[in-house]
């Protein structure tokens, strides 16, 4: 298939274009990222002084006792 010089550059303007649109949009991404990161921590810092930190899923086992009358 024969392009045109034409055709050829704006295919290449384009694809710059494109480009250029896809690294603003990453660089947004990645401050708004850093934005929630630092609220997270920020608002994770008082209420982890003083507490111990568990991991999710570790949870203290209790015994259930049942009432037989």
């Amino acid at each position: 298939m024969n392009r045109l010089p034409q055709d050829k550059d704006r295919i290449e303007r384009a694809t710059r274009e494109a480009q250029s649109i896809i690294a603003i949009e990453r660089q947004a991404r990645e401050a708004k990222t850093a934005r929630l990161r630092e609220l997270r921590l920020s608002s994770e810092a008082p209420a982890s002084t003083g507490a111990a930190k568990r991991k999710p899923g570790a949870r203290k086992t209790t015994r259930k006792t049942i009432d037989v009358r």
